[in-house]
């Protein structure tokens, strides 16, 4: 009987140290995370660039809008003048490849009054988008334009190729880069630390053009033609890098 109680204590106090040997060895595997995960310590940095660019294209929007009480008509009289401005584009030798239709519409014609509204024929609006790749024709077509009665000239905008833009984009994302460099280098020397290689490197652009408007940009490409600004455009980049020190 005392043995059997004697082996039953000597069973319990081994369950007892088997439970406080889990427990200390567990504590110091969380003790050795923490200290791991502490040891990495990291200085993250947004760097960022622009690169400035001269326009190559230039994309020019115009249409005509013809009325008449008769749909039919409206059309016919519209596709009369397009024809005259297509062939104005010809004789300035636009491509017709970089010619495109944008929009046409065929709209109910209202007069209003202080009290009502009477239906009184039909709009047919044609729009185009003129691709100029000679910059110094940009002045013609606008001129062009008021020449054939071309009455919508919604907009005038200037850009780059696509080979252009993912080349000034590429250099500018270095710039960003060392940009990014620099700052860590920075607030490290600030702390008394010294930094390593980047852990991780997050591209935050999309190499998206933006116009830079200079009134002073005014050209003409004779001395008849609308001045034209065409300006400068800036290709952003950034990034955020990591560093661990």
């Amino acid at each position: 009987m005392k043995n059997s109680k004697r082996f039953i204590s000597l069973l319990i106090l081994c369950l007892l140290m088997t439970s406080l040997s889990a427990c200390t060895n567990a504590d110091n595997g969380q003790a050795s995370s923490s200290d791991t995960q502490q040891e990495q310590k990291t200085i993250a940095v947004h760097g960022t660039s622009s690169i400035t660019a001269t326009p190559t294209i230039a994309y020019v929007n115009i249409g005509v809008t013809t009325f008449n009480k008769d749909a039919t008509i409206a059309q016919s009289e519209n596709a009369t003048k397009m024809d005259l401005v297509f062939k104005a584009l010809e004789d300035l030798e636009i491509a017709k490849e970089k010619i495109k239709t944008i929009s046409y519409n065929i709209s109910q014609h209202y007069d209003y009054s202080y009290s009502s509204s009477e239906m009184t024929g039909y709009d047919v609006t044609n729009m185009i988008q003129v691709t100029v790749v000679d910059l110094a024709k940009v002045s013609q077509v606008i001129d062009m334009t008021v020449e054939q009665g071309v009455n919508q000239a919604n907009s005038i905008s200037f850009s780059i190729t696509e080979e252009e833009n993912s080349k000034f984009y590429l250099q500018a994302l270095g710039d960003a880069v060392a940009n990014a460099k620099a700052k860590a280098e920075a607030l490290a020397k600030a702390a008394g630390v010294s930094i390593s290689e980047p852990s991780k490197i997050t591209e935050d652009s999309q190499g998206n053009v933006y116009p830079i408007y200079d009134a002073s940009g005014m050209e003409k490409a004779a001395d008849s033609a609308t001045p034209i600004s065409v300006g400068e455009l800036k290709i952003e980049a950034g990034v955020t890098v990591v560093y661990d020190y």
